[in-house]
């Protein structure tokens, strides 16, 4: 609670200065309590509508149910991963360390709380990392598809059940994963078709591709810091351990090359929004998962070379 309440409700440290999208999520939970909106409704936050919808149910004003959501899921996410670090055999103390890195970030402190839906992601992605370790391909789809009607960027995780898998049992590997990307993109569309939209937010064009953002962005100080403090200590550890193994041992195992894959999904996604919006650290912050399974697994293989 000491890392998310400084940034609670959006509020910066020095100057009181509202998140640009807040205003957006606000208004959607005011939709689902059939209140007056103070914002239009308008894409691409109107397919984001679990966060907000379950915020319409708590009794609290729209920006500070939406934090709360934003916790409880933060709070489940960790459970389901102290989970699912427990079945890949890693030390309990090296458990809770990943467990501390990934809750004292900089990210934590500055997304979790600002009225954004990214923070609750995490549940899901940490759904589908373990359905995929106990290979139940059913729940991993599932989890992609609940992910979906949180944010879109769940699709970074689609990768992971495929890679995992593919040396165990291939034909069951790409038959899931065709099936999850074809549900995903159905689902996706039929979100974008029937999410509610006000006359004035329909004019908003999601991810126009622009050089005009590509020069915003470069000049920009917050873009390049948003950068290096998300990727921070933690990224910093993984590169460190990765250059100790070979190019074989790295893409040979199963969990470095899977978590590897949905890392570049998401600076990919970082890519386009580059290209198109105003870029922060809020993707990259969801590859924190990925990125603690490649340190510990790293550090397995690198212990056990040194022995």
């Amino acid at each position: 609670m000491a890392m998310v309440l400084p940034r609670f409700n959006g509020n910066q440290l020095l100057v009181k200065q509202e998140p640009y999208d807040l205003k957006y999520f606000k208004a959607y939970v005011e939709y689902f309590r059939d209140q007056p909106l103070t914002a239009p409704l308008r894409p691409a936050t109107n397919w984001r509508f679990l966060v907000p919808y379950l915020a319409s149910k708590i009794p609290f004003d729209s920006v500070t149910s939406i934090n709360l959501v934003n916790c409880v899921f933060l709070i489940l996410a960790l459970g389901v991963y102290y989970k699912t670090l427990k079945l890949l055999k890693i030390e309990h103390n090296k458990i809770w360390h990943s467990l501390w890195l990934f809750i004292l970030s900089f990210p934590m402190f500055y997304y979790s709380t600002i009225g954004y839906v990214d923070a609750s992601l995490f549940f899901f992605v940490a759904l589908s990392i373990y359905f995929t370790i106990i290979n139940k391909p059913g729940l991993f789809l599932l989890s992609i598809l609940l992910g979906l009607c949180v944010k879109e960027t769940i699709a970074i995780a689609i990768p992971f059940y495929l890679f995992y898998h593919l040396k165990r049992d291939r034909k069951k590997a790409i038959y899931t994963s065709i099936i999850t990307l074809i549900s995903f993109m159905i689902l996706f569309y039929l979100i974008k078709k029937t999410a509610p939209v006000s006359v004035e937010g329909s004019e908003n064009n999601f991810w126009k591709f622009d050089l005009n953002n590509m020069k915003n962005n470069f000049f920009r100080i917050n873009t390049w810091l948003s950068f290096i403090l998300t990727f921070g200590l933690l990224g910093l550890l993984v590169l460190l351990e990765l250059r100790k193994l070979s190019i074989y041992k790295m893409f040979s195992n199963q969990l470095i090359l899977s978590s590897i894959v949905c890392i570049g999904g998401a600076f990919f996604f970082y890519s386009l929004s580059y290209l198109s919006t105003v870029a922060d650290g809020r993707i990259i912050w969801l590859t924190y998962f990925y990125l603690i399974i490649i340190w510990q697994t790293s550090k397995t293989i690198n212990s056990k070379q040194t022995n």
